[in-house]
């Protein structure tokens, strides 16, 4: 059951390919700055950046959707507006993706209806397609021994043993600065969001049997 629950988490801590859904040539536009820090932190693995627009962003090659991408794609990062995802998670579906982590708010946490609804709807896309979801309206993950820093933050410290979980990804962001600055070194820290598929349970229940 350990290395079953390990496995299950293998592609959300330690992601092969990874796309970027709203990486764009503003570059202080979140999904370009998500996809600026896995360059400058030596990310090892392909990246994609998903424009409608195609071209180059940051010196990669864009593909105008998900489903262009030649290769595999085991981790997508979405920066777009909330409307545009479900379309997108079909595509993720077709694509075979395994993790969607949705910087995206707009969702349940609005308290409004049509938020909720759409959350709804996500979550059961990614049940028929057979994908996770980190998030909505989150920030993601952080593993430093994989070269995958806090979402758009670019600092990155050395990998440890200290694992650290926060819906808010304002307070991950705080902890893990100030951790790395006072010398703690961190295995995996997470932004949950509003945790509408994996939550602060099955994170808790993924690092209990973590042997980092």
């Amino acid at each position: 059951m350990d290395q079953e629950k390990l496995q299950e988490f293998e592609p959300i801590f330690y992601p092969e390919s990874i796309a970027v859904v709203g990486a764009s040539k503003d570059e202080w536009k979140f999904g370009t700055r998500y996809l600026r820090a896995l360059t400058t932190s030596g990310f090892e693995g392909p990246l994609y950046p998903v424009n409608p627009g195609g071209g180059e962003i940051l010196g990669l090659k864009a593909y105008p959707n998900l489903t262009s991408i030649p290769g595999p794609v085991d981790y997508v990062i979405i920066s777009i507006p909330a409307q545009y995802i479900p379309d997108l998670l079909d595509d993720c579906t077709r694509k075979g993706v395994k993790v969607v982590q949705m910087f995206t708010a707009g969702f349940s946490e609005t308290g409004e209806e049509e938020g909720r609804r759409l959350e709804g709807e996500i979550v059961k896309k990614a049940q028929e397609g057979g994908f996770r979801i980190i998030g909505p309206n989150c920030i993601g993950v952080y593993t430093p021994a994989h070269h995958m820093p806090y979402g758009p933050m670019e600092f990155s410290g050395e990998a440890g043993s200290v694992a650290f979980i926060s819906q808010s990804g304002g307070v991950a962001g705080n902890f893990i600065e100030e951790g790395i600055r006072r010398g703690i070194q961190f295995s995996k820290a997470v932004s949950f969001g509003n945790g509408c598929d994996l939550d602060s349970i099955d994170y808790l229940e993924n690092l209990a049997v973590d042997p980092e």
